[in-house]
């Protein structure tokens, strides 16, 4: 072989060195890219998981209360028979209906506790009944005023339909309830009038609450 093509060919060998060593340094910083985190979006940062959220906003079973009576699925019958047995005056029902005003009803998302839409056809949900019957025995027997008995029958309602206030704090905080499994859509429009309420349902129309 000539001098000349000794270093033609050294010359490839260089170059094709350094195109294998171009090619490794580019593969380095493809892959550190890769493995740089990516920016959240203002939706993914605020992702909190469900139990996270629940302890933080749903009051759990054996809670104290400021009525006396710990918070229990075992209240929910006593509660909803309060709202036959219990006649209020007419200045205590302004009371209540100040105090229930403002609170959500669960099973019909554009309601308020005061106002059920099973009424309309002369009907009430279990879960509206027992949240107005332990707010008119605050009302009657404990003498609660309007924020008192808020404050009590909403911690009630969280406690008895947690689900639709996880999903309201999710859709409040921009999270979509639905990729947890969620809905803020209320469970009677969704007919689950008759389902249990441990199952988020509105615990039936009857005299005796579905649990």
């Amino acid at each position: 072989m000539t001098k000349r093509g000794k270093r033609s060919r050294k010359g490839r060998v260089k170059v094709t060195k350094w195109i294998v060593l171009l090619g490794v340094g580019m593969l380095a910083l493809f892959a550190g890219f890769l493995l740089v985190p990516k920016e959240k979006g203002p939706a993914e940062a605020g992702e909190i998981s469900l139990a996270e959220l629940e302890r933080e906003l749903i009051p759990p079973a054996g809670k104290e209360t400021a009525y006396g009576i710990p918070l229990s699925w075992d209240n929910v019958q006593k509660f909803a028979d309060w709202y036959y047995e219990i006649e209020l005056s007419t200045g205590e029902k302004q009371v209540l209906r100040r105090a229930l005003g403002e609170i959500p009803t669960p099973c019909c998302d554009d309601t308020r506790l005061t106002r059920c839409c099973c009424e309309r056809s002369g009907l009430i949900c279990n879960l509206v009944r027992s949240a107005r019957g332990l707010a008119a025995w605050l009302i009657r027997e404990k003498g609660f005023g309007e924020d008192e008995t808020r404050e009590a029958v909403l911690e009630w309602v969280k406690f008895a339909h947690r689900g639709y206030f996880l999903a309201l704090a999710l859709r409040e905080r921009g999270l979509d309830p639905g990729k947890y499994g969620l809905t803020t859509r209320g469970a009677c429009y969704r007919g689950l009038c008759e389902l249990p309420m441990r199952k988020g349902g509105c615990g039936g129309m009857g005299e005796y609450v579905k649990l």
